[in-house]
């Protein structure tokens, strides 16, 4: 077996989980993505082995983990062995660690670092009362936090152990910058040493930086002083608990204005096709991945029995997480599942819908905010659009995208429809590679929307972007309708 993960795929171990790829190397082994070939459902599997330094510590944390049952904690399924290898097989918890988003898009704003915070003390607190005993986690770094749709999930349980083993043990395993004084000097470790962990986690999630790094400055006068709080040198200073931290926290969130019991609802754009081959997918595709750049959280979902997104994962393998979605080149994508499948809901702020030619299914949708068609845009392809046109030019936010124009055989612009609402759709034949064009007229497309954040609204294209988009509504309705 290749360690770097290029031959693998062939290995199916103990006649039902397939090898699919390496996901990482830790202290004490290896961890791989495996497929369950009965259940069509990923597993991660973390290979150990018997003669390995660490494989006590490995079994160990097998039987802790099993012990517990949180949604941010993974589940353990099975525990195997052959001849030279011990095998953890574990729930695979889907997401981008805390580590992997700082350093991808710097530091977090203050709302995002208290919603992760309230998240993080969740599972603390869970660890200290799971049993008479608490459980000390110890090594609450970035690395080993994943977030997912918003949720916060707690990996790599290596150093994790009950509180009187945890203090019996000769070993002291710590990462640099986040690591609590006791843990470096071998004192004793207790509750104490996660609320100092969880201190060092929020400093950096605010700073981009630990606080060796940036020589411990503290900024923001509340957050400053809760993170003060939590990382003093003398831990009898620190907060008791981690209760006490996570009221804390949640008094701040509170005061910003953007604390919610409910979840707002979602910005829900509908595209739909006038025929098959209309380019809806494409379209759909380059909008999501423009205003996730835009930094608008968005998503593509398929609500047409095409199955191309369930290809496009297979192709450039791309695992479907526990909320039924998958990550394509970086852009958040659903397939279509059919009403029978209950899944775990995601929220994303935005959330465009492929209709594919289901523009009937559309005019009975109640909940878009706004129904843009696709139509072919040559005069033979008119006829196909009729009907199409006629539906759903009275939805709200309606949009005609003429797409695939040849100048000399434009459609005439439908009665009824202004040329307000008619637009052309540039050549980019790489959705995910948009060139200038596609960029301006995606920028007018989403000045059409209200988009959340008051940022965004109402932003008017300057200079060329809105000279460009002007210039392409001026070709589509030069001199009909």
């Amino acid at each position: 077996m290749d360690e770097g993960g290029e031959q693998i795929e062939n290995t199916v171990l103990f006649g039902k989980y397939q090898l699919v790829r390496l996901l990482g190397k830790g202290r004490s082994g290896t961890v791989y993505l495996a497929l369950h070939l009965e259940l069509k459902e990923y597993r991660a599997v973390k290979r150990v082995p018997k003669v390995s330094v660490g494989y006590e510590e490995f079994k160990k944390e097998a039987l802790l983990l099993s012990s517990l049952d949180h949604a941010g904690i993974p589940k353990v399924y099975d525990l195997e062995e052959d001849e030279s290898y011990s095998y953890l097989i574990e729930e695979y918890l889907e997401g981008e660690s805390l580590y992997a988003l700082v350093k991808s898009q710097g530091h977090l704003n203050q709302e995002a670092v208290l919603r992760i915070g309230v998240q993080v003390c969740d599972l603390v607190h869970y660890l200290h009362s799971a049993g008479e005993t608490p459980v000390l986690y110890l090594d609450l770094q970035p690395g080993n936090l994943l977030f997912c749709h918003g949720c916060v999930k707690l990996l790599d349980f290596d150093h994790a152990d009950r509180l009187d083993e945890a203090n019996r043990s000769r070993l002291r395993y710590g990462t640099p910058g986040f690591c609590a004084p006791e843990q470096k000097a071998g004192g004793a470790l207790g509750v104490y040493t996660d609320v100092y962990q969880i201190g060092a986690l929020l400093y950096y999630l605010s700073t981009g930086y630990t606080r060796e790094e940036a020589d411990g400055k503290l900024f923001g006068q509340t957050l400053g002083r809760i993170i003060g709080n939590c990382v003093r040198e003398d831990r009898a200073q620190r907060y008791p608990s981690i209760e006490e931290l996570k009221e804390e926290l949640e008094i701040l969130y509170s005061q910003t204005g953007v604390f919610k019991e409910n979840q707002p609802s979602s910005l829900i754009v509908a595209l739909a096709g006038s025929r098959h081959g209309a380019g809806v997918t494409h379209i759909a595709l380059g909008f999501v991945r423009y205003l996730n750049q835009l930094g608008v959280k968005t998503i593509y979902e398929e609500w047409n029995d095409s199955q191309d997104v369930r290809d496009m994962a297979v192709r450039t393998r791309s695992p479907v997480d526990s909320y039924g979605i998958c990550q394509i080149r970086q852009v958040a994508v659903k397939p279509f599942y059919g009403p029978a499948v209950r899944l775990k809901q995601a929220f994303y702020p935005v959330v465009v819908r492929d209709y594919g030619t289901e523009w009937k299914t559309v005019r009975e949708a109640p909940d878009v905010t706004c129904v843009w068609l696709v139509h072919g845009g040559k005069w033979w392809e008119q006829e196909a659009g009729v009907k199409a046109l006629e539906a759903l030019k009275n939805c709200p936010g309606f949009l005609v995208l003429y797409n695939r124009t040849i100048g000399s055989m434009r459609p005439d612009r439908p009665r009824d429809v202004s040329a307000e609402q008619c637009f052309q759709v540039p050549d980019f034949p790489d959705p995910w590679e948009c060139k200038r064009e596609a960029e301006s007229f995606f920028k007018e497309l989403a000045g059409r929307i209200p988009l959340p954040g008051a940022e965004h609204r109402g932003r008017r294209m300057p200079g060329w972007a809105e000279k460009t988009a002007a210039f392409a509504r001026a070709r589509l309705q030069g001199g009909h309708g």
